[in-house]
């Protein structure tokens, strides 16, 4: 009897210790895992849309049930940022994946920090975010790579003529991105226009630019302000229609086809996902969004599609708190998703290649 109630009491202990270390680290949970998706919800913006619905196609394609997607909205304005992080909080969320600029990243790192919560960047190359051992792990290159690729591909370009007009609305990016960009550039002539996408002064832009005869000109423009690029290339081609025209990742929308109309065949967009018809996994992905939603997503989508799939790999192996997730992905290093392989370094910043599109027209 003493023996027997000895054991019972064991086993109480056992499975109230059990009980108190779940959530400290890879223990399984039957209960469903809220997860936060941060980005532009304005009502009509295909941005945010795009972002959410993306994490909507990844539930539906995988038949996962134990997840619950939250919206949040930021407007990709860092106050609204700041708001949208104080929501998060109240909800009693930890585990974030964000679409938005730098600037708003900037606005709520060390809160997040602070707080202790996971973060997954898929939108900002920030160099802010860069080197550091925190909570914030993201799956695209940082600035400083993105420029250097973006640079290599601009000097291998006929012409030795380049005008750099950078928008300084976001500058949290175009700042160090500009910086970077000219440390590695190897064009002979250089001259820079600085402009801002929420008051474009085309009559400015234009002055600028027929001051001195140009080969290339690099539109420094992030936060998928499509239509401003658009226009600045039309813009940039009447004056020379031979110019060639170099994108941002960050404006890789159907909006950019409107605005740019025919000087779209002047422009190339680097991307961080190869040209149609060369991965079938992206192409099957675009159409079957086009088929669920009824349009054509931004591609900054996939990156939190390929977020939420190297999320999901350390939720089933029973890590599903900040911790715990964070030491996961950090010791996994190499992911293989559905689009490409990524691969963390011990700071959790990913190294991958950004391709160059030109013909743009056949992304959508």
């Amino acid at each position: 009897m003493n023996a027997s109630r000895v054991s019972f009491q064991w086993l109480a202990l056992l499975f109230i210790a059990g009980w108190v270390v779940l959530p400290m680290g890879c223990k399984k949970t039957d209960s469903r895992l809220p997860i936060a998706i941060m980005t532009k919800l304005e009502s009509g913006s295909i941005v945010g849309s795009s972002e959410f619905n993306a994490g909507k196609l990844f539930l539906e394609d995988q038949g996962i049930t134990s997840i619950d997607l939250v919206p949040l909205n930021d407007d990709w304005k860092p106050d609204k940022t700041k708001e949208a992080y104080e929501e998060f909080k109240k909800k009693g969320l930890r585990i974030l994946v964000t679409s938005h600029v730098s600037s708003c990243a900037v606005a709520i790192m060390d809160q997040i920090n602070q707080d202790k919560v996971f973060a997954f960047v898929t939108g900002a190359t920030t160099d802010a975010l860069t080197g550091k051992d925190d909570y914030i792990l993201r799956d695209i290159q940082d600035v400083q790579l993105e420029q250097k690729s973006i640079a290599e591909y601009v000097n291998a370009l006929p012409g030795d003529k380049l005008v750099i007009i950078r928008d300084i609305v976001n500058n949290a990016y175009t700042e160090p991105a500009k910086k970077h960009f000219e440390h590695y550039l190897a064009k002979g002539s250089v001259r820079s226009c600085e402009i801002s996408t929420d008051a474009l002064d085309t009559n400015a832009v234009q002055t600028q630019l027929q001051r001195e005869p140009f080969d290339v000109v690099y539109l420094l423009i992030g936060g998928y302000q499509s239509s401003a690029v658009g226009t600045l290339a039309q813009l940039v081609t009447q004056i020379n229609p031979s110019a060639a025209i170099v994108l941002t990742p960050w404006v890789k929308s159907p909006v950019l086809l409107e605005a740019a109309g025919n000087a779209i065949k002047n422009c190339t967009l680097p991307s961080h996902y190869p040209p149609r018809g060369q991965n079938p996994a992206v192409d099957t992905y675009v159409d079957n969004y086009k088929k669920r939603f009824g349009y054509a997503p931004t591609f900054i989508s996939l990156n939190v599609y390929t977020a939420l799939e190297i999320l999901y790999q350390a939720i089933q192996n029973n890590c599903t708190d900040p911790d715990s997730i964070k030491a996961y992905i950090l010791k996994q290093k190499t992911f293989h998703t559905r689009f490409r392989t990524t691969t963390f370094d011990a700071f959790g910043d990913a190294d991958i290649p950004l391709y160059f599109v030109t013909d743009i027209p056949k992304e959508f």
